[in-house]
């Protein structure tokens, strides 16, 4: 049985409370969040659970193998190396830090004192992205030439509250939060990113961005452009599309379908059009809540925890991840110029 920790008790800190207490061979143990009375109130429903309002008492008093960390984005790091420090695996919720700078320390901690250690990009999870991201890897689409993608949701059409819209806590707006999503997705299917050029727009925040548009130069040869915003109308919820162009076809992947178009047929897959839905592609898990690439998520960072392959979603490629944001956000500030992600991790 693997006891764990969830710090940080707001929405996917229920979430994932809820997902290892339903799967098998794992337990809530530890409950930490600063807000008393929702601990009051976790602690009426949960007998057996440990309650703690910091997470250095629960570090102190150990009986944990694993910790889901899912506090305010700037608060990642600390906690993170106070438990690696302890040996203890942890899992931290998108996006890592507040920039790569923040993030560095905890990449080397790692790679002095490694523990199994993962970054909540569930998007990698969800079936047709992982269906998209075989047909890419499979090499059949040919030289990669052209990418076009983009992350809308109409969320914010006034000033917000709380601390999402407060630079100092968040890092930024919808490019380092919603859409850091896509940007994963993007150097999962595609590899590493060699510079960017980015512009936003502050359309009702008056410190973080609204809107976000990206241009991409991968090392692979391959470019392309995003775009994101949280301010879209007719956008009930997050729709984020990618549509890639080789020299032997096209592939377009969102959140409900793959169609893949090929000049040429190959040993998978055949000449024309092919077409896969969400229904087709459907994993089935023994637990479901908020969707099943949570559950799928869980799975793998629990079978590292029992000492499995590290996730590929991990610290290190979060890292990654994390330069190529600041990198847009950096050229933003100058006007668009291009930044080299290297001039970033330096």
């Amino acid at each position: 049985m693997i006891n764990v920790a969830v710090i940080g008790f707001g929405k996917l800190g229920l979430l994932h409370a809820g997902t290892v207490s339903g799967l098998a061979g794992s337990r809530l143990a530890v409950a930490v969040d600063s807000n008393k009375t929702l601990l009051n109130a976790l602690k009426a429903k949960m007998e057996g659970t440990r309650i703690y309002t910091r997470h250095e008492p629960l570090l102190k008093d150990g009986g944990i193998d694993a910790a889901f960390i899912a506090t305010p984005t700037g608060t990642h790091v600390d906690i993170a190396l106070d438990c690696v420090e302890q040996g203890i695996p942890i899992f931290i919720e998108k996006p890592l830090a507040l920039s790569g700078e923040q993030a560095r320390p905890l990449v080397e901690a790692l790679e002095k004192r490694p523990v199994a250690n993962m970054v909540g990009y569930m998007g990698r999870y969800l079936d047709t992205f992982a269906k998209a991201k075989v047909i890419v890897d499979s090499g059949v689409l040919g030289p990669l030439e052209m990418l076009r993608c983009s992350m809308y949701i109409g969320q914010l059409f006034k000033a917000g509250k709380g601390w999402r819209y407060d630079k100092g806590v968040s890092g930024g707006g919808v490019l380092i939060t919603q859409n850091s999503h896509v940007i994963d997705k993007l150097v999962w299917m595609f590899g590493d990113v060699d510079w960017v050029s980015g512009q936003t727009n502050s359309l009702y925040s008056t410190e973080v961005e609204d809107h976000a548009h990206v241009f991409f130069a991968f090392r692979n040869g391959l470019r392309g452009f995003m775009d994101a915003s949280w301010s879209e109308r007719h956008y009930r919820t997050p729709t984020i599309a990618i549509h890639v162009q080789g020299r032997n076809g096209t592939l377009d992947v969102d959140d409900d379908s793959v169609r893949l178009f090929l000049d040429a047929k190959s040993d998978a897959y055949a000449e024309g059009w092919s077409e896969w839905r969400k229904p087709d592609l459907y994993r089935s898990v023994p637990f479901d809540i908020g969707g099943p690439q949570y559950t799928l998520q869980a799975e793998e960072f629990l079978t590292a925890v029992r000492g499995g392959p590290n996730p590929a979603s991990d610290v290190r490629s979060a890292y990654a991840v994390q330069c190529v944001i600041d990198a847009a956000y950096m050229s933003a500030e100058r006007n668009g110029a291009p930044i080299r992600i290297a001039e970033v991790m330096a």
